[in-house]
């Protein structure tokens, strides 16, 4: 079943990564986070791409092993307590437990992404808070996430986290944290089948 949900959220998000043929799960594994998905992806990059144009430089997206380690994480917390289910207090909790990643918390979007929240913010307190971070907001907007924050140091490893949920968060329902897509109808919002009331995904794609 994780390893499920891991492939129908991986497959949509990684669709305009090379070598996103190449992933496999080949484990889920107990861990102190959660059932972890093992996966193997040898031909995806590992770094950002790079592009210089005279005095600017161009980042690429976020590299597909990042988000496949992002989701494994963001499904072990889904799954760690049991079957997933999100108390009506989900943004306060997670406040509480996260308070120097995501201050008084304030998340402007549904259940569904608690997990991924929950994911980034052990993932960030793991590799190192950057100094002087604080969330200024979180929300959705166009149907993903966006994530606003302010540093004192310029952190490679925060913006990949933080590019890394706003991309996954367009493949994750907002309502339930299964595998969903940006649909119209109305205004745009991420959702599963089940939660799409028959809205059709954006751009048909």
């Amino acid at each position: 079943m994780i390893a499920d949900e891991f492939l129908s959220i991986a497959g949509p998000a990684l669709r305009h990564h090379g070598g996103a043929d190449s992933v496999t799960v080949t484990a889920v594994e107990p861990s102190p986070h959660g059932p972890l998905v093992r996966w193997n992806g040898p031909l995806l990059a590992v770094e950002r791409e790079r592009t210089a144009d005279g005095s600017a430089t161009f980042v690429g997206p976020v590299p597909g092993p990042f988000l496949l380690d992002l989701l494994a994480r963001t499904l072990a917390c889904r799954w760690r307590d049991g079957a997933p289910r999100c108390p009506p207090d989900w943004a306060e909790r997670l406040a509480r437990r996260h308070r120097r990643v995501f201050g008084q918390g304030c998340f402007e979007c549904g259940p569904g992404w608690r997990w991924l929240w929950e994911a980034a913010a052990e993932l960030l307190r793991e590799r190192g808070i950057p100094d002087g971070f604080h969330s200024t907001q979180l929300k959705e907007k166009f149907g993903c996430i966006r994530w606003y924050y302010d540093a004192n140091e310029n952190c490679e490893y925060m913006k990949d986290i933080v590019d890394g949920v706003e991309h996954l968060s367009a493949y994750i329902c907002e309502e339930c944290g299964r595998a969903g897509r940006v649909r119209q109808g109305g205004w745009l919002r991420c959702l599963c089948p089940e939660h799409a009331n028959g809205r059709r995904i954006a751009g048909g794609a």
